[in-house]
């Protein structure tokens, strides 16, 4: 049997049971299903797709379902300002979800939970978010040229920003200013999307400058840099000659040349470029280009001829025509270039990257080199892992790595190799990740209940520093890994609390700001254990002149690891050498080869698989030489058992010198060997003797004792044999207890358990009139059990019979029972009259008879002096008068109720008596001063009275004399005075009072009378009961009264002296679950308590629903009248009245019309000022509270003032649904209403 405690959801999985026995093995498979509330969804929880409203979540389910399905998931949020959280949702069914409604520039929390049929897991919660745009202002552009000059426009040239703010590019903004001017003027009216633009209606002779800004989604960014002064004015000149020439190229076919601007442009833009060339020995130029020109200052020469030397000019051309030519300085010769790689890493780039796992990187380096130098990446010197992806290109090259991870950081270096030499940079990689798993993770210094792990920290710290270790462990039956500690802050680590012998795995994570990294595992399970300790009392069993035999016993604990045996070892005296002399697997062994009256030193050393124990050294030294020996056995147990029906058989080793006589007993009776007695047979020789009984059964359970006798001495051994049968019957068994509806049996453990403990005992019943036994209980632990619901005066057998492990016992039965007790004493006993001879007394019946008819009550008194109580009488009803008492002698009185089963407790009178005749002032013993009852149950009112003579009773009710009805009756009795209110109501409340009169006097008293219903409320709830059914023979005092949240198990006391059946618990949570617990008192202590059921503190209504949209019906210039219909929904308590509020258009206040709440649907709103704009709206009110507003109606006007733009506001904004006509009537030259009218069917 595998037991459990306290399952967890890890506990779930395959166990497997694996039977093994010499005739083969079997292994069985159980499915262990832990039901339990899934665990934490797994994370992280991301947040993606941020806009200024909305976001969308996403995680991944539990790894544990507890399982059950997970059902659903319920997401809530909560700004980081706050500590309450909002329910976003309670029924998502996917791992991810869009929340929307959110408030632009707040910071929220979100967090998820799996639900299942068992529960919701705990929270997994996100990192604080802030809703905003994801977009940002674009970068400047850059202007790249002015051209087309004119005296009233040029055309400006830029380039795109680097940066769009992530949001594409919607417009660009021109601005101009004169040279002579301060403000920036806005050229372009129009959206502009292309990258020139065309400013027109400039001032001839003006020189301007310009500037370019960009807009995307959020906005207008920064301006580019102002661009140089320009003049307005129509080219006059050619232009000059450019600026210089220069060869920046060539092959063997081509040669590349550039040029810069010429320094006078004539006063017209520069619209080409021309280039020509001729052999250096020929004066004939040839055009190269195009005749228009070139619109860039660099051009290649191509189809030359390889090593010509050539001549080469470049002219400059404007509207006026071609300029002069500016000429190559020297001659220029076609032929292939050498140069040596060169890599052009930015200042970024050798700074570094750095970025969060999950993002990409992307390394673009432009390079030169001629011939194409061959590209090569590493890594930290070795190669690239298949994640990198390299693009090559003439003159670049780009690294590109997709979902980074910590794995991903490094050193990546560029190589780049042709004829012309080599050359190298590096750009350093940092990927912000969780740690990578620790290094070496050793498992040291092992001990039977803990473990030391060792480790290194991980070759890479995910760009974070390691803020602590998480230790898990494993056992190896186990397939989930449990925490063994999160704050672990060095590499080394002391693992507690193992079970000894158990096979454990452990694994190890590292911990920084981004999270837990990969774990490192164990590769072999770690057996909780170590070397044993010594073993216990070695002694010599045998020695002769060549050897020397020793036992020993096994140690006290193996270490966790089982025994692999014991080495013996020993040492002449004279050395101090000690040598091993055998090995063996079990607690003897002999030493043999020894030198004959030499003397010896042994010890013993345990051994197993983690090493050796402390030796154990034989007490005195051995000689070696022949001796007598003084007999002993090995007795590996003292005590046997046997299953009943099997055959025991004991067996045990002889030693001693000379060989021993063997005498074997059992309890005092000896067996003869080799002899059957009581089917034991006997048999001995010179190295063992054994005693075989075939067929045990519980007779042969008992003490076996075994004496062995030579010229050394004589010992004897005991042996205990258990004999595993069913128990015999219980001992004494007997009724203890008799009530009226239960009796109570009691017994002693059986004298013969069955050589197998006790479980438990069956209780079983039967009725005089059956012949069959019905079992009560099967699984009682107790020696007594209480067998209740029985029917009264019902006559019954018992029996009860012990189980153990190997069936159920013999039965022990009792005699014929009557289930029935003596009576209860009987209850108010009352001196109901006294004289100078005799006394009166009346009592009522016991609350109980016991289950037997009460046959009669005895009645007793003695002198209040002194005395025996003696027998004043009995009698079968309960009143009694004593007669031929003493006259002015002082007595006590007592009744005890008498039936079958004996006599009750006596009940006193309470107070002496004096034996005279004596007037007594009537008196009123109230037991409540106000009684509380629920609305339509009925009421009583009894009140003891007393005196004599007899008084006479009334009663009044608020002052008037109370009249029997219908539902009011009064009873008198000598000792007391009733009311009786029948379906209690509202009627029946007030202020009751009784008046006794008699001829020594008057006494009056009042009395309460409150119906009440019982009400819940949103911070109260009020609680009526009734009273016990039985008030344990004393009157009830109080009740006290307990409350708890249902969300805690913890109960509080809210009252502890309650009078009444009813109280109002206040002060309690809007919302809240509450249970209430009550407990009776009376003098003898506080009853068993009566819970309630759950009741939630709130209204059963809620607040109202909006009223309909209101409509001003009357409109003048002093006031308007402002009309609504009642809300479709009011909450569940009527609508007590509404309120109104109205506002300018143009204003965004509110202003509440009404002081008094307006019990009508209509409202008069004076104060109205000529010429403004009104709306209105209205809210309604019930006692849960006030409602939501309804929809502002459209704005309205003094009609004096804007009667013509009233109505067609009207005509415009009224809805028209195809089923309304629209009605204009003008009832004055004020007042104009609009109808819409539902035509006929």
């Amino acid at each position: 049997m595998i037991v459990i405690k306290d399952s967890v959801r890890v506990d779930g999985g395959i166990y497997t049971l694996q039977l093994t026995n010499e005739a083969g093995s079997e292994t069985v498979p159980f499915k262990v299903v832990v039901l339990d509330r899934p665990c934490p969804c797994e994370g992280p929880l991301q947040i993606t797709g941020v806009a200024e409203d909305r976001c969308t979540l996403v995680w991944r389910a539990p790894l544990h379902d507890g399982g059950s399905p997970v059902t659903h998931y319920i997401i809530e949020r909560r700004e980081t300002s706050r500590l309450a959280w909002t329910v976003v949702s309670n029924n998502c069914d996917t791992t991810c979800h869009r929340v929307t409604k959110l408030l632009e520039g707040n910071e929220y929390m979100f967090r998820v939970m799996a639900v299942n049929s068992h529960g919701v897991s705990e929270p997994l919660e996100s990192a604080g978010v802030i809703m905003k745009t994801p977009f940002v202002l674009p970068g400047p552009p850059h202007i790249q040229d002015i051209s087309n000059i004119t005296h009233d426009g040029m055309t400006i040239t830029w380039s795109a920003p680097e940066s769009d703010g992530g949001s594409e590019i919607t417009n660009y903004i021109i601005e101009k200013k004169d040279r002579s001017g301060i403000k920036w003027t806005r050229c372009n009216r129009q959206k502009v999307t292309d990258l020139c633009f065309r400013v027109t209606s400039l001032s001839t002779g003006h020189e301007y400058e310009f500037r370019v800004a960009a807009e995307n989604v959020v906005g207008v960014g920064e301006p580019s840099l102002p661009s140089s002064y320009y003049k307005a004015s129509d080219p006059k000149y050619k232009p000059g000659a450019p600026a210089y020439v220069n060869v920046i190229d060539s092959t063997k076919s081509s040669i590349t040349v550039s040029w810069g601007k010429p320094l006078f442009d004539g006063g017209s833009t520069i619209q080409g470029y021309i280039v020509e060339a001729c052999k250096a020995e020929e004066e004939e130029w040839t055009m190269v280009t195009p005749p228009t020109g070139l619109r860039v200052n660099k051009y290649e020469i191509s189809k030359l001829t390889e090593g010509q030397e050539y001549k080469i000019q470049v002219c400059a051309v404007n509207k006026k025509g071609v300029g002069e030519p500016a000429v190559l300085s020297g001659t220029a010769k076609p032929e292939e270039r050498m140069e040596p790689p060169q890599i052009h890493l930015t200042s970024e780039l050798r700074k570094g990257i750095v970025m969060k796992a999950g993002g990409s990187v992307r390394i673009y380096i432009p390079f030169k080199g001629r011939p194409t130098p061959e590209i090569k990446w590493t890594k930290d010197e070795g190669d690239l892992t298949e994640k990198a992806v390299v693009e090559k290109a003439l003159n670049f090259t780009q690294l590109s790595i997709d979902s980074c991870d910590r794995s991903d950081s490094g050193k990546y270096t560029l190589t780049l190799t042709n004829s012309s030499g080599s050359v190298s940079e590096f750009v350093s990689v940092k990927v912000l990740d969780t740690p990578g798993a620790p290094q070496n993770l050793v498992v040291k210094d092992v001990k039977k209940d803990s473990v030391t792990l060792v480790w290194d920290a991980p070759l890479i710290d995910g760009g974070s520093k390691i803020k602590n270790y998480v230790i898990d462990k494993r056992e190896s039956t186990r397939k989930a890994y449990a925490n063994v500690s999160t704050k672990c802050n060095k590499t080394t680590f002391k693992v507690e609390n193992l079970i000894e012998g158990a096979l454990y795995y452990f694994r190890v994570m590292a911990e920084n700001d981004y999270g837990i990294g990969q774990a490192v595992e164990t590769k072999t399970a770690s057996k909780a254990s170590e070397v044993p300790l010594p073993v216990e009392k070695v002694f010599l069993t045998d020695v002769t002149k060549a050897s020397a035999s020793l036992a020993w016993e096994k140690p006290e604990h193996d270490g966790g690891s089982r025994i692999g045996g014991y080495l013996i070892e020993m040492q002449p005296k004279g050395t101090d050498k000690w040598g091993v002399a055998a090995n063996t697997k079990t607690c003897e062994g002999t030493v043999s080869g020894l030198t004959p009256g030499k003397e010896y030193l042994f010890r013993i050393i345990a051994y197993n698989e983690k090493g050796k124990s402390e030796p154990k050294v034989l007490a005195a030294p051995v000689i070696a030489s022949d001796m007598t020996m003084a007999p002993s056995i090995k007795m590996q147990f003292s005590t046997y058992t046997v299953l009943a029906g099997k055959d025991l058989k004991l067996e045990f080793p002889l030693f001693g010198r000379p060989k021993p006589k063997v005498t074997w007993a059992k309890d005092g009776e000896t067996l003869k060997v080799t002899s059957r007695v009581n089917r034991a047979a006997i048999d001995t020789t010179s190295s063992y003797t054994m005693l075989v009984i075939d067929n045990v059964n519980r007779f042969d359970s008992g003490k076996y004792s075994l004496t062995l006798e030579n010229s050394s001495g004589t010992k004897s051994f005991m042996v205990a044999v258990r004999i595993l049968d069913t128990p015999s019957a219980p001992q004494n068994f007997a009724v203890t207890e008799i009530k009226k509806d239960s009796v109570t049996l009691a017994w002693e453990t059986p004298l013969t358990d069955g050589g197998s403990k006790i479980t438990n005992y069956i209780v079983e019943k039967r009725e005089s009139v059956r012949k069959a036994y019905t079992t009560v209980t099967s699984n009682c632990t107790a020696n007594s059990f209480k067998i209740e619901e029985l029917p009264e005066g019902g006559i019954f057998y018992f029996r009860v019979c012990a189980v153990n492990e190997y069936g159920q016992g013999q039965m022990v039965e009792t005699k014929e029972i009557k289930v029935a007790e003596v009576p209860l004493p009987p209850s108010k006993v009352t001196l109901v009259d006294v004289t100078k001879t005799s006394v009166s007394l009346t009592w009522e019946k016991p609350a109980h008879d016991g289950g037997s008819k009460v046959m009669c009550y005895s009645v007793e008194y003695k002198p209040k002096t002194g005395g025996k109580w003696g027998t004043a009488c009995t009698v079968k009803v309960p009143e009694a008068t004593i007669p031929n008492l003493t006259p002015n002698e002082t007595y006590l009185f007592r009744v005890a109720a008498i039936n079958e089963k004996g006599k009750s407790e006596p009940k006193d009178l309470g107070l002496p008596v004096v034996a005279k005749d004596v007037a007594v002032e009537p008196s009123v013993s109230l037991l409540f001063t106000t009684y509380s009852v629920k609305a339509g149950e009925d009421l009583t009112l009894e009140v003891p009275i007393r005196g004599r003579p007899k008084p006479v009773v009334s009663w009044k009710k608020d002052g008037l004399p109370l009249k029997q009805t219908s539902s009011v009756t009064i009873l008198n009795t000598a000792i007391s005075s009733k009311i009786i209110i029948k379906e209690a109501s509202k009627e029946h409340v007030g202020k009751y009072e009784i008046t006794l009169s008699n001829t020594a006097g008057t006494v009056t008293a009042d009395i309460g009378v409150a119906v009440k219903v019982d009400a819940v409320t949103s911070d109260s709830i009020t609680l009526s009961w009734s009273p016990p059914d039985y008030d344990g023979g004393c009157c009830i005092s109080n009740y006290i009264m307990e409350k708890r949240d249902t969300n805690t198990q913890e109960w509080q006391m809210i009252a502890s002296n309650v009078a009444r059946t009813c109280f109002k618990a206040g002060r309690l949570t809007h919302g809240a679950t509450y249970q209430f617990r009550i407990y009776a008192v009376n003098r003898y202590g506080k009853s068993t308590h009566l819970d309630s059921p759950a009741v939630t503190a709130q209204y059963t209504f809620k607040q109202p629903g909006p009223p309909s949209t209101p409509i001003v019906q009357l409109a003048t210039k002093s006031y308007m009248l402002v009309t609504w219909n009642e809300p479709v929904s009011d909450g569940g308590s009527p609508v007590l009245g509404y309120h109104l509020e109205r506002k300018e258009r143009s204003s965004i206040l509110w202003t509440k019309m009404n002081r008094g709440m307006i019990k009508d649907t209509e409202y008069k709103v004076s104060g109205i000022e000529e010429g403004m704009m009104y709306e209105y709206r209205v809210y309604a009110e019930n006692i849960a509270g006030i409602g939501k507003c309804s929809k502002s109606c459209e704005a309205v006007a003094d009609p004096q003032q804007d009667l013509f733009r009233f109505q067609v506001s009207l005509l415009r904004n009224v809805p028209c649904h195809g089923v309304l006509h629209r009605r204009m009537v003008v009832l004055t030259s004020h007042i104009m209403l609009l109808r819409s009218v539902k035509p006929a069917a």
